[in-house]
């Protein structure tokens, strides 16, 4: 049984990292999109992607700070690709939707970065 939750896991786990990587093309970061398939690295990605120092990922050891953070940085990689930053409010309260949004916009071809 939990070889196949495990499997279940890599493979959603692969899948979320496929729509960033695709998103991180989109941005024109080739260079760095492979960081979407890394822990870490992916949020460095995300990071860059709203062109915030990767530097500020240590505001994330800060108990309530990290929780603001997130939720400022998650709308404006919203508005990065051209969302609203009310559907932050699906991270909120609906996590399992706000990750699926996110991987029919990483693979959606209407999907455009509008940070340039």
């Amino acid at each position: 049984m939990s070889a196949v939750l495990i499997l279940i896991y890599l493979i959603i786990y692969f899948v979320v990292a496929g729509a960033y990587y695709q998103l991180g093309k989109k941005a024109g970061r080739e260079d760095i999109a492979w960081f979407a398939f890394i822990p870490v690295l992916n949020v460095i990605l995300q990071l860059k992607l709203i062109k915030i120092s990767a530097w500020w990922i240590l505001i994330m050891l800060v108990p309530v700070a990290n929780i603001v953070f997130a939720i400022i940085w998650q709308v404006k990689l919203l508005n990065a690709f051209g969302k609203h930053g009310a559907f932050v409010l699906f991270a909120v309260f609906l996590a399992p939707v706000y990750t699926i949004l996110w991987i029919v916009w990483g693979y959606s071809s209407s999907t455009e970065y509008q940070l340039d």
